[in-house]
Parts: structure tokens; sequence; C-alpha cells
């Protein structure tokens, strides 16, 4: 079932997300900054390991979506309507079998090092 999870969206952004999600019939769970610690695996499946500290450590200050179990033409569609929408995200992932295990925090870092290198390379 796909299920689209967003973190650090400001209530503006977050009803506007909220909205078009509606419109997609796309299920959309917003993930809590105590919940960063968990990992994606269990905030996708909702079952949260009770044992992961909660995360107390500084908020990031962006944003990101993590796509999951979306079909190649349902995502297509998810990510056109995120740019007619001028909803701005600053990272879209795909839950993967690699990154099922990482928590949210990981996969941050991942995302800033691939952005990092994609801009080195472009410069």
């Amino acid at each position: 079932m796909e299920k689209l999870l967003a973190f650090h969206f400001n209530e503006t952004d977050l009803f506007k997300l909220r909205q078009l999600t509606a419109t997609l019939k796309i299920h959309l769970e917003v993930v809590g900054t105590i919940d960063y610690m968990q990992t994606l695996d269990a905030l996708v499946s909702d079952k949260k390991n009770p044992l992961a500290a909660p995360f107390t450590g500084d908020i990031p200050e962006e944003n990101l979506l993590l796509l999951c179990d979306f079909t190649e033409k349902r995502m297509d569609k998810l990510l056109l309507s995120l740019r007619k929408s001028q909803i701005p995200v600053d990272y879209k992932a795909i839950l993967t079998p690699t990154n099922r295990q990482w928590n949210v925090m990981r996969l941050l870092l991942e995302m800033r090092a691939e952005k990092s290198a994609y801009e080195r390379h472009r410069n």
C-alpha cells in the first residue's frame, strides 16, 4: 500500500500537502521529531520500537518526503503535482531495501552527502 511520510514541514506547507495527497488519494503520515531515531521500516509499518531513544538533538532545517510502495506512474503523478502546487520540498526519497533499517537522521545525512556530491560534480 502506497504511503507518503512527511518530516519537518511548516503548517502552511503541511496544509497544502494534506490537500494534495487527499486529492490524489495518497495516505500521508506526518512524523514527529521525537520519532527521528526510529527506523524507516518501523515508521512505515507503524511498529515503532519502544526501546528506541526519542530524538533530542537539533531539529534539521530541511524537510523530507519518503515515498513508500509507489508505482512509477503514481510517483510521477505525485512529483508533478508537488511541482505544480509549489510546495517546497528539500529532499525526496524512496524507501528501499538498503535504507529500510536507517533512521531519519541517517537518511538526511545520506541525502545531504548526495546533494553535496552532485553540486561538486556540477561545478
